[in-house]
Parts: structure tokens; C-alpha cells; sequence
């Protein structure tokens, strides 16, 4: 098994799954040097192979967090097999690192969000405007986000992905962040002034 703790929040596992010839796991993975039963995602020991006859026919990288990579015939050599879904697992969790905001920002809104509960608990007038207040500058930034990202080539799936919509979604509510004018007015809203390029200029990110 590999693990991955590279996002800061939580752990990836992953494995090589065996999978038989119809493309179903056979509950067998690769530990690198032999083919181990595996159950739940714990190694329970070397397989019987009475139970498992000749090797499988394919391995994949699966992650705990439900990805699994494609699947790929296993040649001669399962040790060569397992080496490529072990280069799809770490593109994999590259992908999902580079699109995991920091850990820092992470703490402040935890943060944030406590401290917007307590006073919800003190005085809920004075938090429901705060969330007003905490609403409005959202969706400007949001805005931006999505103007910087499309900038910079991401496709409208990558940026559906990171907003958690399909890539229609995305496009059909996004697809003006590439208007100067409306990308403007989100600046505006949230009182920063820098342009797409990280610049200290609110007129020149096209």
C-alpha cells in the first residue's frame, strides 16, 4: 500500500488492485514482491494461491478516497505492471494536491467559522450580518477565481471540479469572468485591486 498526507488534511491510500479477466478485483493486490489477499484495505497475508490461480489479469491504482486509475494488463513482469499504476496513483494525488487550498487557509477559516459560532450563540443579530457581509464578498471572489483560472488555460472541467458543479454548471454561471467589465465589478466589490497576473493594477489583466 502507499499512503500520501501531502494536502495536510487527510491521508491517501492507495494500492495495486488485482483484477480478473472480466475487469472485477479478485481481491488479490501487489505488495511489490508478491500477490498479498487483501480485505478492507488491510494486508491480511500472503494469498492462496489454490484459491487464486496464475496471476491476474490486469492491475489498477485505487485511492481510499474512491479514485481508481485505468486498468493495465499484466505483462511478464507484475512488478512492471505495478510500477505504472503506482505513476497513475501519484498523478493522482498531485492533482489533488495542487487543487487542495493551504493549510493555513484551511486553520483560518476553521477559525473564522468558530468564531462566527460563537457569535451566533452571543448575539445572532450581529452574525447573521457578519454572514450578510461574509456572503456578499463570496461570490465576487469567486468570480475572480474563475477569471484568473480560465486566464491561465484551465479547462471548464478543472474549474467545475474545484467549484464542485458539473462543467455545464460552471459555464452556463461563469462563462462572463472572461468580460473585463464584469471581473472589474467583482474587484470592486471585494476592494482588492490587483489584475490576473498578480499585479498592483486593476485595468491591465487582459
Amino acid at each position: 500500500m502507499w499512503n500520501d498526507d501531502r494536502d495536510g488534511r487527510r491521508e491517501h491510500y492507495g494500492l495495486a488492485r488485482a483484477l480478473n479477466a472480466f475487469g472485477a478485483p479478485d481481491r488479490r493486490i501487489w505488495n511489490g514482491h508478491a500477490w498479498q489477499e487483501e480485505d478492507s484495505w488491510q494486508d491480511t497475508g500472503l494469498v492462496s494461491f489454490d484459491l487464486y490461480p496464475g496471476a491476474p489479469a490486469a492491475l489498477r491504482a485505487e485511492c481510499q478516497c474512491t479514485w481508481h486509475g485505468p486498468s493495465r494488463p499484466v505483462g511478464d513482469s507484475p512488478a512492471a505492471t505495478a510500477a505504472a499504476v503506482k505513476a497513475d496513483w501519484d498523478k493522482h494525488i498531485a492533482a489533488e494536491t495542487e487543487a487542495m487550498y493551504p493549510v493555513d487557509v484551511a486553520d483560518d477559516l476553521d477559525d473564522l467559522f468558530a468564531r462566527l459560532h460563537a457569535l451566533a450563540q452571543e448575539n445572532p443579530r450581529a452574525a447573521l450580518a457578519a454572514l450578510r457581509e461574509l456572503e456578499g464578498r463570496t461570490e465576487p471572489l469567486r468570480v475572480i477565481a474563475v477569471a484568473r483560472a480560465r486566464h491561465r488555460k484551465e479547462p471548464w472541467q478543472k474549474v467545475a471540479d474545484a467549484l464542485g458543479v458539473t462543467r455545464q454548471s460552471a459555464w452556463e454561471k461563469y462563462q462572463f469572468a472572461g468580460n473585463p467589465e464584469d471581473v472589474e465589478a467583482a474587484y470592486a466589490k471585494t476592494g482588492l485591486r490587483l489584475d490576473l497576473d498578480g499585479q498592483q493594477s486593476a485595468t491591465t489583466w487582459h
